[in-house]
């Protein structure tokens, strides 16, 4: 019988032992493919919503699509801090180009609305919203056009005459397809994405390695009689394999089906900006799925496969391995290395020792010696706890925990290696959410004051906006010299500025986060013909309710449709949405990173036991209860898992206030949220570990001690 056939009677022929054995590969697998092909799913849901929004950036200058051309006038807008797409388009002939998601162009007198708008414009007033798009709603657009689900967009017809009185309308020959110029998906989001593909690897590892060793807890005499009969080490580990790879088949089929089930709620529940994605765009490209299909059993069987030969099963038993020497002091020189250089940009900061270049790259080389640094020296820290716990530690049970960290810190650090890098990232987001999430939109020289509409029209006359000139709105207008005329005190009504404005503000402009129109250019107080001067601006004082906005944005809208709108609360609710983006995130970088952990740790937790059996059994047999051998195993599992977890809050801590310090912002620790889901995640993985606990009886049973 040959190892394929003998490891196919093993896994089907085991009895409910075997049963149970392939019954948890497959689900160790399943999870493990599951995650991983959801992870796979980012890169292409955010590709599919640039693609999406692609056809919105469609000019004179894109490929002929059609053969008559459409005038076309695109806007970006805003409704209660979410953006709203407006499109007014006039055919210039009977095939004009059209967008994916239409079946025509709207006519003249015509609008087409996505579905959230049409929602939208039933519960909201006319001269809030509605007045904006010209003509009677006839059409709903379709997904095809919508970055996302819940976009607001609407386009409106016009007639050539109309359109081509507004400044800015171009004749559009061809649709744009492909990605967006503009799109959000950069390099950096890939590398950013590729690294958690590869992080998401580690549970099909960390499951595969626990089950293998788990199964070599009961079938290592089995394994013993087949070397006994002649068979060798590498034919053991194939019959091994053979057996877990039908487990790790089965699983990957289960994790094919958690896949296709989770897609519809990770595309609801997961945001990208605010907003989620069509379950359309949640999907592994075919080569991925059929790699990871194909590749995960593939890796299962190599990882059973190494960890049997790592055993060494003999026909007399399981041979020991050798400790390594510790690890030493110097490990921790990445990391201090770049604490220092961090302190060092701080301190530099201010002074003009090096240039701004210079100073960049000391802190970028910081930050990453820092990242490198936090896993590096771990093994060394677990160390030097070791000892210290054996020193100071009370009872039977701390000392024996203390001598195992102690004696291989390398394995004690490797379950959790990943954390105290995760938990550095989890809490330097949160510490940079904390800085810039606790003022979103706050006063800043150059602002907006709250319930003021800027109205930003770059030259035009004054009489077409006549409308939005009274009631106390600041004008600002062009000189020919493009200098931005207005009087400094009317402008600190409606902008957070001083008077007089100093020199360099004269001549730069406010600087700052301010809106478009006070980011650039000279200020002067008067100039001659005031009257006949082009607006560059209007700043219309309301309330600062919802309504009163919306209403300036729609009169606005009617008058200048191409007019680009701005207030102090879309800035407060888009800096809401984003940070509150990022809050999520490193909660869910946390509680992944934790649960791996907790993972890694069973893995050690059952490895020590397979080492351990006879004295363990030994103890017992002397008197010692099970209920102080299991403490032993929490000790020693616990303390590295705290460790890593404050190793990496006080290097997030500390490196989120290095930030702010030089940003000039003020700084706060982590908040009560963080830290709770931070507790929460520490807790999990130790409940996860908990579950090898009940091992220790079956480890440490009579016949352990039994000497033939």
């Amino acid at each position: 019988m040959n190892t394929l056939q003998l490891g196919l009677r093993l896994a089907f022929g085991g009895g409910r032992e075997g049963w149970a054995r392939l019954g948890l590969t497959a689900l160790g697998v399943g999870l493990g493919v599951t995650l991983l092909l959801l992870s796979l799913t980012a890169q292409s849901a955010l590709e599919g919503r640039a693609e999406r929004s692609a056809w919105r950036d469609s000019s004179s200058a894109t490929p002929a699509t059609a053969p008559d051309p459409t005038l076309w006038l695109a806007v970006s807008d805003d409704h209660d801090g979410e953006p709203l797409f407006r499109l007014h388009v006039a055919p210039l002939g009977p095939n004009p180009p059209v967008p994916p998601g239409f079946d025509r162009l709207p006519r003249a007198g015509e609008v087409a609305v996505s579905p959230a708008l049409a929602r939208l414009l039933a519960v909201t007033p006319d001269d809030q919203l509605k007045d904006r798009f010209p003509g009677r709603v006839v059409a709903t657009i379709g997904e095809a056009a919508l970055a996302y689900p819940g976009q607001l967009m609407g386009v409106a017809g016009h007639t050539p005459e109309n359109l081509r009185e507004l400044t800015g309308a171009q004749e559009v020959r061809g649709i744009m397809t492909g990605r967006p110029g503009n799109y959000a998906y950069t390099l950096i989001s890939r590398f950013l994405l590729a690294v958690g593909t590869v992080l998401l690897l580690l549970p099909v590892i960390v499951f595969v390695f626990m089950v293998t060793r788990i199964a070599a807890v009961r079938s290592e005499q089995r394994f013993a009689a087949l070397r006994l009969a002649g068979a060798t080490r590498a034919q053991s580990a194939r019959t091994a394999s053979v057996e877990t790879g039908v487990g790790a088949l089965a699983g990957t089929a289960l994790g094919l089906a958690g896949y296709l089930t989770a897609r519809p709620a990770v595309a609801r529940h997961v945001t990208f900006d605010g907003f989620g994605f069509f379950d359309a765009d949640v999907a592994v490209p075919g080569p991925w799925l059929a790699a990871v299909l194909a590749g995960v059993p593939v890796l299962a069987v190599l990882t059973a496969m190494a960890a049997l030969l790592r055993v060494r099963i003999t026909p007399l038993g399981i041979a020991r391995r050798e400790s390594r020497p510790r690890p030493t002091a110097w490990r921790a020189l990445p990391l201090a290395a770049g604490l220092a250089g961090l302190l060092t940009a701080v301190v530099l900061r201010d002074h003009d020792v090096m240039g701004n270049d210079t100073l960049r790259g000391v802190f970028a080389l910081s930050l990453v010696s820092t990242l490198a640094g936090s896993v590096v020296v771990g093994p060394w820290a677990c160390s030097v706890l070791g000892d210290v716990l054996a020193r100071r530690g009370r009872g039977a049970t701390t000392l024996m925990a203390a001598r195992r960290i102690a004696d291989d810190p390398r394995a004690a650090y490797r379950g959790v290696s990943g954390v105290a890098l995760a938990v550095y990232v989890a809490t330097l987001l949160a510490g940079l959410a904390g800085v810039a999430g606790d003022r979103p939109g706050s006063a800043f020289r150059g602002g907006l004051r709250p319930g003021v509409v800027e109205v930003f029209v770059d030259r035009q006359p004054a009489s077409r906006l006549a409308p939005l000139m009274t009631g106390g709105a600041v004008v600002t207008r062009l000189d020919p010299a493009w200098n931005t005329v207005v009087p400094c005190r009317e402008l600190s009504r409606v902008v957070n500025t001083t008077c007089p404005l100093s020199p360099t503000e004269r001549r730069r402009g406010l600087g700052g986060e301010a809106t478009i129109g006070v980011m650039s250019g000279s200020f002067l107080e008067s100039a001659p013909d005031l009257a006949n001067l082009p607006v560059r601006a209007v700043y219309v004082p309301t309330d600062g309710s919802l309504a009163a906005e919306s209403r300036v944005r729609t009169q606005a809208a009617i008058l200048l449709p191409r007019a680009i709108l701005n207030s102090r609360r879309d800035v407060v609710l888009r800096e809401t949405r984003l940070w509150a983006d990022v809050g999520t995130l490193a909660r869910l970088v946390t509680w992944f990173a934790v649960l791996i952990a907790g993972c890694g740790l069973t893995v050690w937790v059952i490895a020590g036991l397979l080492d351990r059996r006879r004295p363990f059994a030994l103890l017992r047999a002397a008197g010692a209860r099970a209920g102080e051998l299991r403490r032993v195993v929490l000790t020693e599992t616990a303390v590295p898992l705290l460790f890593t977890v404050l190793l990496g809050l006080a290097l997030g801590s500390f490196t989120s206030f290095v930030f702010a310090a030089v940003g000039h912002d003020p700084w706060s620790p982590p908040g009560p949220g963080f830290l709770l889901s931070l507790t929460a995640g520490v807790l999990a993985a130790l409940a996860i570990t908990m579950a090898a606990l009940p091992l220790m009886d079956v480890s440490t049973r009579e016949d352990t001690v039994r000497s033939e």
